[in-house]
């Protein structure tokens, strides 16, 4: 029994790794595309798992070297990315990185270097980062995970295979969360799995954090009042977050993932009705959300912020 075999949905990125180890031949460079929540970093670990496995049935989770990346203990596997509480990569981080890359592994035939959140990488990291990419060392495998792969420069993308990973859907999400927990409800997993709008990590959470669950109520709010157009309304639930950096940021986070995937319809629809929004003022609030969150990591003053968000998610509707 493989590891991916407990690794929900995503059947397409599964069969990819399941052929790049069959065949031998791992790409030096693969980028795993999806939004926060879809399983990016655990993917990655069992990227590295199949890559390094001595088993049969690789990832196979029982050999030395399973066992190792499983624990993150694995000296020729390392995770890179921004600090905790930061939203960018340290100039140390990759300098280190384009080092220790030329250095032989230690236990295993190749190294491996997960790159979370690559979104976050400065221009001129990328840069530094295409260097190792374009001519590679003998044995090495980057893993990057990003939310977007568009924010990644066009060199960078083109040196890459990318992998997407996908929300698993309602049905699924409930069943995996049952699965997981038996003891959990059916109804309440029916709840966080529509919540989450199929998005398995973020109705794992809901569950989990209470706070993150009275955010998500606030980010579907805030989404129907955008959906009609309404500024006032949208301005009010703002406000409420004029003290609280981190759950603005939260709540925009879940506001921008809804948003995006309902922009695949002509109209935004929930629940059966159809409101005023069009797939093109979806992307004018998508880019002020994007924009917002950028300067709630800056630390702009927070009554400025969401006065300034306010103002610009209801200038999407002004023809």
């Amino acid at each position: 029994m493989s590891l991916l075999d407990g690794f929900y949905g995503n059947h397409k990125a599964k069969e990819a790794l399941v052929f790049y180890q069959r065949d031998g031949r791992f790409p030096h460079g693969i980028l795993l595309e999806g939004e926060e929540g879809t399983g990016r970093k655990t993917f990655a670990r069992l990227i590295a798992a199949a890559a390094l496995c001595e088993g049969e049935e690789p990832p196979c989770g029982q050999c030395r070297h399973c066992r190792k990346i499983l624990k993150s203990i694995h000296p020729d596997v390392q995770t890179i990315g921004p600090e905790a509480g930061k939203k960018s990569f340290k100039k140390e981080q990759v300098e280190w990185l384009r080092a220790d890359a030329w250095i032989k592994p230690n236990e295993a035939s190749r190294k491996v270097y997960i790159l979370c959140e690559t979104q976050y990488m400065t221009a001129w990291a990328q840069n530094a980062l295409l260097k190792l990419l374009e001519e590679p060392p003998a044995g090495v495998l980057f893993v990057l995970t990003c939310d977007n792969r568009f924010k990644l420069l066009e060199t960078v993308r083109s040196r890459v295979v990318t992998l997407p990973l996908e929300r698993l859907g309602q049905a699924l999400t409930a069943q995996a969360l049952r699965e997981e927990d038996p003891t959990l409800d059916a109804e309440k997993a029916q709840w966080a799995a529509a919540q989450s709008g199929g998005n398995l990590g973020r109705a794992r959470r809901l569950l989990a954090d209470e706070k993150y669950a009275a955010l998500g109520e606030k980010a579907q709010s805030l989404c129907e009042k955008i959906e009609r157009a309404d500024r006032f309304g949208i301005l009010q639930i703002l406000s409420g977050f004029e003290s609280d950096r981190e759950g603005l940021t939260l709540c925009l986070e879940q506001v921008r993932q809804t948003l995006a995937e309902n922009t695949k319809d002509a109209f935004l629809a929930q629940k059966g009705q159809k409101y005023r929004i069009l797939p093109l003022q979806a992307g004018k609030v998508l880019g002020i959300i994007d924009k917002g969150m950028e300067y709630a990591r800056q630390n702009m003053s927070m009554p400025l912020l969401t006065t300034w968000l306010g103002a610009g998610i209801g200038s999407a509707f002004e023809e």
